[in-house]
């Protein structure tokens, strides 16, 4: 597929697993995805960003953290029996084969404190930051979708709670942009049950407007 095609074909789709399925990779499988996954977040990356954030001496403003399947697993089990949780996020955790947590890194403090005096400067800064990460998880999104895996990007629901993060050790200064749940095609399950996007037959063209 071209480019062009590799964008349309890209679709959203929640895949939610019943309590019966465990989910395991097998190691050749695993390791074979892996190397695709990585290769594809070292790809995204390659998105463009105004300003640089320097953290722990790394210039990009988005980290991704990765949970491989007996990770993720073990999330779904942590965020239905010790959370208690009744939402989604089990469902979906137990039923990718990997989960990307796609985060970013804001400057202004409003973010975690409403009460912080508005910065224009920074946050207009914070801007060009969320801006370009989330190039970076569309990137990314489009690697995937070239691999033949499949992907939803969550905006991460119960995962954006600070017990849920510290739980998963990302820092408490990154905020989730993106919980990125990807299927190994080898591995489909119909027994899971599968949700489409509601907006894909949405789309238009009626957005674009040429100025003369």
């Amino acid at each position: 597929m071209d480019l062009h095609q590799i964008i349309r074909a890209r679709k959203t789709e929640k895949i939610l697993a019943p309590d019966s399925i465990t989910n395991e990779v097998p190691a050749d499988l695993r390791e074979q995805k892996k190397a695709l996954i990585l290769e594809g977040l070292a790809t995204a990356g390659w998105a463009p960003f105004h300003y640089p954030r320097d953290i722990e001496k790394i210039a990009e403003p988005w980290r991704a953290h990765i949970l491989w399947d007996e990770k993720a697993h073990q999330t779904a089990s942590y965020l239905k029996n010790e959370l208690k949780l009744v939402t989604k996020e089990p469902a979906l955790t137990q039923a990718c084969h990997c989960l990307v947590l796609a985060t970013w890194i804001p400057e202004s403090e409003i973010w975690s404190n409403p009460e912080t005096p508005i910065q224009p400067e920074v946050l207009a800064r914070d801007e060009e930051h969320l801006a370009a990460s989330s190039a970076m998880v569309q990137n990314f999104l489009l690697t995937l979708t070239a691999a033949g895996l499949g992907n939803y990007w969550s905006s991460g629901g119960k995962f954006r709670s600070p017990q849920v993060l510290a739980h998963l050790g990302v820092p408490s200064h990154e905020r989730l942009l993106a919980a990125i749940f990807i299927e190994y095609p080898e591995l489909k399950n119909d027994a899971c049950e599968r949700k489409a996007g509601a907006h894909r037959d949405k789309r238009s063209t009626d957005w674009i407007r040429e100025i003369s």
